[in-house]
């Protein structure tokens, strides 16, 4: 009875409200915000030519990240973990790896202002230990799931590129089944869900759905492996290293971050985050770790992925280590499995050039 209520506000909002302007991702706002995502590639190549004596080709890439993502009134939580090895023979040749942690904790409900507190640790081949700081102080911004909004503008656009509605529908119509897919927990089953969804549809196209376009609504509301995050944020203070990338004493340190999400449509994401520390005393000695990646879902089936990664470390009175990452994957689902290409690089302090990996990979389904 609670979601049928639900379900008849949604209709009455479509019927009386004003009307809006054009919606977006970055727009839309969550009650609740819980994302996690986790991803792992590897490429190798062996090749060992009878005529030649050496073995000609034995080199390879190895990545993996992990994302979490918590946004409530009072609280937010991130977590993210990458990644990246070069490999010869198996034996890894270069690496470039970064981790965070942040609590943030809002005084006042809907308002952006947090204190946080966290952690934040970048590992790379030229540094002779991993780095850590502790860290906490002030900052502004917030995260939501954008989820619900894209898988909706998904559906409706579906909806009148098949011409299951005579036209477009309005913005109100797109809002409402958002929030309707939002509260899919509240639903006893799918089925519920999707007759909600339905009614809410032909009440905003003054048409019926076919089963087709109902068995559309089900796939994409059902939908896992393209969640969508919107926000930014933006955090200053103080902290103490709990370890010295170069074995140095430990100093406290004055800290500052940024982090942004942004999902231009339900097919794209695009994820920053940048930090920089130093001690108080020396503004010569400091790290900056930086990070970027974009996603592209371009075809049905087929993705684009693009990343950088930046670790810079630069000692009191030495020269900085410098190590960086960027690589291109495209992804491509077909009717007997799937393709693949990827390109990666790496540097590091001290490297002649670029390593460069590049790599094919076709996967078939037998069963």
């Amino acid at each position: 009875w609670r979601v049928r209520r639900l379900h008849l506000a949604a209709i009455a909002v479509i019927g009386f409200s004003c009307p809006v302007l054009a919606l977006s991702l970055a727009s839309y706002r969550s009650a609740e915000t819980s994302l996690s995502d986790a991803r792992i590639a590897f490429a190798y190549r062996y090749y060992d030519d009878a005529a030649t004596p050496v073995v000609d080709a034995n080199s390879g890439n190895l990545s993996a990240s992990y994302d979490w993502l918590v946004d409530s009134p009072n609280l937010g939580l991130s977590l993210a973990a990458a990644c990246d090895f070069a490999l010869s023979g198996f034996i890894p040749t270069a690496w470039l790896g970064r981790a965070t942690g942040t609590v943030r904790l809002y005084p006042w409900e809907e308002n952006l202002f947090f204190l946080f507190g966290g952690v934040e640790s970048a590992a790379a081949r030229g540094l002779p230990h991993v780095g850590l700081d502790a860290r906490a102080g002030l900052g502004v911004g917030r995260f939501t799931d954008v989820t619900p909004l894209a898988k909706a503008m998904e559906m409706t656009a579906w909806l009148a590129a098949s011409q299951a509605v005579p036209a477009n529908l309005s913005d109100d119509v797109v809002l409402a089944v958002a929030r309707l897919i939002e509260r899919a927990g509240e639903y006893a089953s799918m089925a519920d869900l999707v007759r909600d969804i339905q009614a809410v549809v032909e009440f905003g196209a003054g048409v019926p759905l076919d089963a087709r376009a109902l068995l559309k609504i089900e796939s994409i509301v059902s939908s896992r492996g393209r969640e969508r995050r919107s926000g930014w944020a933006v955090q200053g203070g103080v902290g103490y290293e709990l370890l010295d990338p170069y074995g140095e004493a430990q100093d406290a340190v004055y800290a500052g971050a940024a982090d942004a999400a942004l999902a231009a449509g339900p097919d794209d994401q695009f994820l920053f985050h940048a930090s920089y520390s130093g001690p108080f005393a020396a503004l010569d000695e400091n790290t900056l770790i930086g990070a970027a990646s974009y996603v592209l879902d371009f075809a049905p089936g087929a993705s684009l992925s693009v990343g950088y990664a930046l670790t810079r470390v630069k000692p009191a009175g030495l020269a900085a280590s410098v190590a960086q990452e960027a690589s291109l994957g495209l992804a491509f689902a077909v009717s007997f499995g799937s393709l693949g290409l990827q390109v990666s690089v790496l540097q590091e302090s001290g490297d002649p050039g670029w390593s460069i990996d590049v790599s094919m990979s076709a996967a078939l389904d037998l069963l």
